[in-house]
């Protein structure tokens, strides 16, 4: 909760946020914002295929009279700037990270998300493990996670493991923060990361291999073909860990002298997967298929507070298979139609001795969607339905269960005052088996001077329980099939500034979470889920990205700061006014990288403000610092060939732990030889 006593610090970095907001983009002329939504118009139709790309195009000249929009200046990409997500909602606060940004660098898609503001990635013991994201304070089943906009949440729920997707596929990772129910359907109570994998660019290839500290190793490989109306690439990639890595270990923080270094054991991990995207053009449509199929093993090691080291045997074994197809066709000028057909099947295989042995949970699903976009004047309507089964299989469960999703929604994004005012209203209805209700947001985003624009925007969204929390016994845990669905309420609103020298977004947001499924104490000693939770999240968030100076040896920053104020607002009386357990109040990710196309050095900071692990607030996990540096030199440059240097925990800090008592890896040493085609001169 925000004591007024913090509250003037936190006006005194707006003010200072808004300084450097101001003086960021001062260079981008006052005709550019009227281009951006022009280009807006021309996303958000693509989204549905390039038949609606193609229809926004050819309606591109049906602007109002009055505007004034001109061809938006040459600038460079720095990787955040947001209109790449204005596919489908306009006015979002969005972030995105390019995977080139961070082209030789070892970072799985977990890292790569906690980059962006407003995000608290949960490592359980990092090196291929257990990976989840909470956006603004949700638990994890409230984020939303997509792969080229296919959702992988399962109906048994506890959210998706990050770490199930290989990075060596990763073009861009978009995430949006706040209710987004009305665009992406239940479950996106605190928001949405959409996973992109790289496009087919015919003759591109690359290769890439590396290896380094606890006997870690990845290869990966990818190559893409294409003649006439067709294109194509295929991806495989492979990785694993020893996972055994010396740590700090003290069971008694309160008594001085208590802390011994401890070796984690059964922590290896091996995962890997193959995908395969094709295209082809048909007529003036267009279809897209996507096939990915992903697996590995991990050794389960423990809580140290919970098993002795070395005593536990635990494994999990997962597999994940995805089937997409896509297409899009142009009806008419400004009218276009998408349909999609989507499957996915999900394996796991559990051994854990608090279960009294393996368990194992199967979980399919099999869906169709079809999107109209009106590309009308000033404004962009789009229009949907969806019908989608899934069926989940699970010892401790029973028979199998099985329930049907359907869903309508329908969106505007309307510009006026000649292009610098765009209204953007959304609603969503959502029916998942028994439970049904309505997601709503209305966003606003206004530009105000140069480079300067604000955005704002509200909405409601909710989360169906999932099948584990309604019917799966599982060990000290009871189900409870009378539960009823989440609840978020969300609003923000941001300064933004988006000019040559780069992008910055000054912001602060608050959310009101009602009808949390919390685990209580029941008969038995037993956990049993009740709707007993309500919290509200406050907080601030800042986004910046330099582009490159050249005159300074191409020095580029990047930073992102959360603050997070949450608060109980239902339970005993020891738990009201705490925060909320695992979610930190201050997360920084700086960094600074020099360079340029021979060669390049970066280095990372990367901190945690302390957390609680309880309700009460009474065992806390202290806040973590942490360094990250590295370079890079290339060796060839037809193809390009480099050779890259990373060092994780330079400071090799054994103490470090994640938000669930965990401990993390100490200084990590990688190294990456990778090779690949280079598409133009520049690149």
């Amino acid at each position: 909760m925000l004591s007024r006593s913090r509250l003037p610090w936190g006006v005194r970095a707006l003010a200072l946020a808004w300084a450097s907001v101001a003086s960021l983009g001062a260079t981008r002329s006052a005709g550019a914002e009227d281009a951006v939504a022009a280009e807006a118009g021309q996303d958000q139709a693509a989204a549905a295929g390039p038949g609606a790309a193609a229809a926004a195009d050819s309606a591109a000249g049906a602007r109002p009279a009055g505007s004034t929009a001109e061809p938006a200046e040459q600038i460079v990409i720095v990787g955040r700037r947001p209109r790449d997500l204005v596919r489908r909602d306009p006015t979002a606060s969005a972030t995105v990270v390019e995977a080139e940004r961070f082209a030789g660098e070892a970072k799985s898609v977990a890292e790569l998300v906690a980059t962006a503001p407003g995000v608290a990635v949960h490592e359980y013991g990092g090196l291929g493990h257990l990976a989840t994201v909470s956006i603004r304070g949700s638990t994890a089943d409230g984020v939303k996670v997509l792969l080229d906009g296919l959702a992988l949440n399962t109906a048994a729920g506890g959210g998706v493991d990050l770490s199930s997707i290989p990075r060596q596929w990763i073009e861009r990772i978009e995430v949006v923060r706040g209710a987004e129910g009305a665009y992406y359907g239940s479950g996106a109570l605190g928001g949405v990361v959409n996973v992109v994998t790289r496009p087919a660019v015919a003759g591109s290839w690359s290769a890439t291999a590396t290896g380094g500290s606890f006997a870690t190793g990845a290869f990966g490989a990818d190559a893409a073909a294409g003649a006439g109306p067709w294109s194509g690439i295929a991806s495989l990639s492979v990785e694993g860990s020893q996972g055994r890595f010396p740590y700090l270990f003290d069971p008694t923080p309160s008594i001085p002298g208590g802390a011994q270094v401890q070796m984690r054991e059964n922590d290896a991990s091996l995962v890997g997967g193959g995908l395969v995207k094709a295209s082809r053009s048909a007529g003036e449509g267009r279809l897209d298929l996507l096939a990915q199929i992903s697996g590995g093993r991990r050794e389960l090691p423990g809580l140290p507070y919970g098993i002795p080291p070395g005593g536990s045997h635990d494994w999990q074994r997962d597999e994940r298979a995805v089937l997409l197809a896509r297409h899009s066709l142009p009806l008419s000028p400004g009218l276009a139609l998408s349909t999609e057909l989507q499957g996915r099947l999900d394996r796991l295989d559990l051994d854990l001795a608090t279960l009294g042995g393996e368990v194992r949970q199967r979980d399919l699903l099999g869906g169709a969607r079809a999107e109209v976009t009106w590309l009308h004047g000033p404004g962009l309507l789009t229009a949907g339905a969806s019908a989608a089964a899934e069926r989940l299989d699970a010892d401790g469960m029973g028979a199998p269960r099985s329930r049907p999703e359907i869903s309508a929604w329908a969106s505007e994004s309307l510009d006026t005052l000649q292009g610098r005012l765009r209204v953007a209203p959304g609603a969503r209805l959502d029916r998942v088996g028994p439970f049904a209700g309505v997601s709503a947001k209305l966003g606003t985003a206004l530009g105000l001077a140069g480079p300067l624009s604000a955005r704002a925007s509200a909405g409601r969204s909710f989360r169906a329980p999932s099948f584990a929390e309604l019917y799966l016994q599982q060990g000290l845990v009871e189900p409870n099939p009378s539960l009823r669905q989440e609840e978020a309420w969300s609003g923000d609103a941001a300064l933004v500034a988006d000019g040559r020298l780069g992008f910055a977004s000054v912001g602060a947001f608050a959310s009101l979470y009602r009808d949390l499924i919390v685990y209580e104490p029941s008969s038995f000693r037993r956990l049993k889920p009740f709707n007993d939770g309500k919290a509200l999240v406050r907080g601030v968030e800042i986004d910046l990205a330099s582009a490159p100076i050249r005159p300074l040896l191409g020095l580029a920053a990047e930073f992102a700061y959360t603050l997070l104020a949450t608060e109980t607002l239902r339970g005993s009386e020891a738990e009201l006014g705490q925060d909320l357990p695992h979610r930190p109040r201050h997360r920084l990710y700086g960094r600074l990288a020099v360079g340029g196309d021979a060669a390049g050095v970066h280095a990372e900071a990367h901190y945690v403000g302390r957390q609680f692990l309880d309700t009460r607030n009474l065992q806390p996990v202290p806040a973590a610092l942490s360094f990250n540096a590295g370079g890079f030199v290339r060796l060839r440059s037809r193809p390009d060939v480099r050779l890259a240097l990373e060092v994780k925990n330079v400071l090799d800090d054994l103490s470090l732990q994640d938000g669930f008592g965990n401990p993390l890896p100490g200084r990590m040493v990688l190294v990456t030889l990778r090779a690949g085609s280079r598409p133009d001169p520049g690149g």
